[in-house]
């Protein structure tokens, strides 16, 4: 055939590299669209034959793609250890290509692909637990990585702070408060947040017991946070990430979900709401 056009030489190579098979099934799925051969794109050399060229090119790919997803979940790939953090790691590339331009995106279903892939079966409590917590900690780890990447509180415009007293009075009540967008909320099967602990510090670690969580991971000054926070205090929050509410709207929307009586909320947002703002969890606006 004539010199493919770059179209077809992107989509001939991004196949070679992302279906599954050994190299001669991926050329022979790469030829049937347009008939695209081998030849057509990669040149032999005195060296290395064409088909050598791109079987290196190739597994250079998927292992430079192993490094990134190392990099974004560096926790769970010290769980797991790191032959087996690699084999699912090449597992989820080849199954779920991204089909982002930025490498931002390619951990995103990682969290997913672990939970639809874990092993099913009648386990005691502790193999049950050391198959689920890897998903916990993709998710975990994932949403960590979008509180540094999401517009944060350091770039929203100055407004003062709420205190204690203005929440107890009343004054408060009016002030418009939103969840910015580098907060992270997520719901795990396990209390993750002293595993993480264990973890980060490279000291022997202790599976959690099972026990649904709130986890808020939050950023404020660049700085990454990480809190469990109370049913009431998620669904708070979730009110928040939908839009900008009043302090009265959404005490009024959370005391309706969770049945927690207004004047209780009011009670405990005095407490919790300062911190959540300290931590940017929760950021005033104009």
């Amino acid at each position: 055939m004539k010199t493919p056009d770059l179209t077809q030489t992107q989509q001939w190579l991004s196949t070679v590299l992302m279906v599954r098979g050994d190299l001669e099934q991926k050329l022979n799925i790469a030829a049937n669209p347009h008939g695209v051969m081998l030849h057509d794109c990669i040149k032999s050399t005195k060296k290395l034959g064409a088909m050598r060229r791109v079987d290196i090119y190739a597994a250079g790919y998927v292992i430079r793609l192993v490094e990134c997803l190392k990099g974004e979940f560096a926790l769970l790939n010290q769980f797991m250890g790191e032959e087996v953090f690699e084999t699912f790691a090449k597992a989820f590339i080849v199954s779920l290509p991204s089909e982002s331009w930025t490498l931002h995106q390619l951990g995103g279903r990682f969290a997913d692909f672990l939970r639809q892939t874990k092993p099913i079966g009648d386990f005691s409590a502790h193999q049950q637990a050391m198959l689920s917590i890897p998903a916990e900690l993709a998710k975990f780890e994932r949403a960590k990585a979008q509180a540094l990447l999401k517009p944060g509180p350091e770039t929203a415009l100055p407004t003062p702070a709420i205190n204690e007293i203005e929440l107890l009075c009343g004054i408060a009540e009016d002030f418009t408060i939103a969840v910015p967008e580098s907060a992270q909320l997520i719901h795990t099967d396990y209390p993750l947040l002293p595993l993480i602990a264990q973890l980060e510090q490279s000291t022997p670690y202790t599976i959690p017991e099972p026990m649904q969580t709130h986890i808020a991971v939050s950023r404020q000054q660049y700085r990454i946070k990480a809190c469990t926070i109370s049913d009431w205090q998620a669904d708070f929050l979730l009110h928040l990430q939908t839009k900008p509410l009043r302090l009265r709207d959404a005490i009024s929307s959370c005391a309706h979900h969770t049945n927690v009586a207004v004047q209780t909320l009011h009670s405990q947002l005095a407490v919790w709401l300062p911190s959540a703002m300290n931590v940017g969890l929760v950021m005033r606006v104009p």
